[in-house]
């Protein structure tokens, strides 16, 4: 409500948001970068040009006036659809003025503190680099690259305001902004947010949360198949790109659990010189199987990976608490090629097995058997995910959530993936098999 200067407004009788948008609003003002949904039909777009107004009121409302905030998309029809032409509907004439043409702005009156909300096309993101706006604002965020992001963050800045903020709404896709706001993970042209990851907060939001929606677009969500209805309808992250092996997985097979210092680990390597060579840490928990860590290198010797191994078991943030000092892998699951990587390592006391030593029956294809055991340790019929991978195994989580796929979209289980991102999908499955009866049941260390 709007208390100093300006006249008052009761704006939850402006807006009518849910409650989940009312939510969404509490998040935004306590978080510098805010993204909210997940699926379609929560209303996102809807509450984000409604709370630039809210703001914009606010500020007015303590004596900020004229504040500049931006509401942008990733090109201009785009953007028209999305929101301008909402805009011009949803916004009372009392409140303010749309200004088409060059200038695209909602100017709000003197009255209610002249704020400015500027529509943004970020086809050319170079024409707001000299531009302030205390709040950016992005509808389906997923459609831009992280460079848009980063140089539209630099405009982030208002005279007197220490509340900006950047606000986003999106469906899933599997691109960085779930690297960032799902996942946490800042690595490579992400590691300069790092430091600020306490400042990113996410709230997913579903079509139960909208009590407006009409019927027809129900008819349309609940008429989705396969990874779009999981995306779209469950607001399922891991879920929006078709094809996928394991397409099974989500969430909830992500974590940042540690492995307990002085249980047994164990390798998987997919071998590999041109070709990456994948290696991953893993431990064998009561009811789960933690990959906890990986290197994923090219043109690496094999002596240089040993190092690299040993040099984790030493000095990686899961090594640190082992009581008894350094504590070398007790087994390596190791392609069936690699005949050298293998004898090297049993040299260096790490005993390594060739994953192959037992084949499927019936002249089945044994890649493919270790594909299907491997699906359902990342989710059985009962929910249940055995399987767990740290965040940091970026590669993994890259491959197994985006680049693992069947050749032309999902074609069942007899078919053999496309080759390429692969490399460690095929170590874990490796390992899986190796330790693995063939019930499915683990065999105990």
């Amino acid at each position: 409500m709007i208390t100093t200067k300006t006249p008052r407004i009761k704006f939850s009788d402006l807006a009518g948001f849910t409650d989940k948008q009312r939510q969404a609003t509490h998040a935004a003002e306590q978080h510098k970068y805010f993204l909210y949904g997940g699926s379609r039909g929560p209303g996102k777009s809807y509450w984000l040009r409604w709370y630039l107004i809210y703001r914009l009121l606010k500020w007015a409302g303590q004596g900020h006036r004229g504040v500049r905030v931006l509401l942008a998309c990733e090109d201009y029809p785009t953007l028209r659809e999305r929101q301008i032409v909402k805009v011009e509907a949803e916004f009372p004439a009392w409140l303010g003025r749309y200004y088409s043409g060059e200038r695209k702005e909602f100017v709000l009156s003197d009255t209610y503190g002249g704020g400015v909300i500027k529509f943004g096309n970020l086809a050319d993101v170079g024409n707001y680099l000299s531009s302030e706006f205390a709040i950016i604002a992005i509808d389906e965020l997923v459609r831009n690259r992280f460079s848009v992001f980063n140089r539209l963050r630099g405009s982030l800045r208002w005279p007197g305001l220490t509340d900006t903020g950047f606000v986003a709404a999106t469906n899933p896709e599997a691109n960085w902004v779930r690297s960032v706001w799902i996942e946490r993970r800042f690595e490579d042209e992400l590691q300069p947010l790092a430091p600020i990851a306490d400042q990113f907060s996410f709230l997913p939001g579903l079509p139960t949360d909208n009590p407006h929606l009409p019927g027809g677009y129900w008819d349309m969500l609940n008429t989705l198949t396969g990874a779009l209805r999981q995306a779209w309808l469950h607001g399922d992250w891991y879920a929006a790109v078709e094809g996928l092996v394991y397409d099974n997985f989500s969430q909830a097979n992500i974590t940042d659990r540690e492995p307990e210092p002085d249980q047994p680990i164990e390798l998987a390597i997919d071998d590999g010189y041109i070709d990456p060579r994948a290696t991953l840490f893993i431990q064998r928990s009561g009811s789960h199987i933690l990959v906890f860590d990986e290197l994923y290198h090219s043109k690496r010797l094999e002596e240089e990976t040993i190092a690299e191994i040993e040099e984790k078991c030493r000095n990686a943030p899961w090594a640190t608490d082992r009581a008894d000092g350094v504590k070398l892998p007790e087994l390596a699951a190791v392609s069936h090629e690699a005949v050298a990587l293998r004898e090297r390592l049993d040299r260096s006391n790490i005993a390594a097995q060739n994953w192959m030593t037992r084949r499927a029956g019936g002249g089945q294809s044994t890649r493919l058997q270790a594909i299907q055991l491997t699906r359902s340790l990342i989710c059985d019929g009962n929910g249940h995910r055995t399987i767990l991978i740290h965040k940091r195994c970026r590669n993994l989580l890259d491959e197994i959530s985006a680049g693992y796929k069947y050749t032309e979209g999902r074609r069942g289980l007899n078919e053999k993936p496309a080759d390429g991102n692969d490399h460690a999908c095929q170590a874990l499955e490796s390992w899986v098999w190796l330790r693995a009866e063939d019930s499915g049941s683990l065999l105990l260390w």
